[in-house]
């Protein structure tokens, strides 16, 4: 069997940890759209929001911290996929979605 020569030289990881950033600045901007709740919802109406944008501040400093890391792993084709980054990211989402539901229940 020949050789495979690679002819990637990284870019599908930058690719994704790319993405991983503009999702995180999106929900990043949703949690700051979620201040036009405070004045008629009260400091209760953030809690979700507060928790998300940790979250998703945790998440951004993981992606930056281990990039070159899976960088060099991509490169020597082990590469493993991103699933607690993109779990935090979802469970994000979640929280936003439910902290809005209750405002409108509210």
């Amino acid at each position: 069997m020949p050789a495979v020569q690679v002819t990637d030289s990284g870019l599908q990881p930058e690719r994704t940890s790319l993405s991983f950033v503009r999702t995180s600045l999106s929900i990043l901007g949703l949690v700051a759209a979620c201040l036009r709740w405070l004045p008629s919802s009260g400091f209760v109406a953030l809690v979700g929001p507060a928790i998300a944008g940790t979250l998703v501040a945790g998440v951004g400093l993981y992606e930056h911290r281990t990039r070159s890391v899976r960088m060099t792993r991509f490169a020597d084709e082990y590469a493993a996929p991103a699933v607690g980054a993109g779990a935090g990211l979802a469970v994000s989402v979640v929280l936003l979605s439910l902290s809005g539901l209750w405002v409108l229940m509210r």
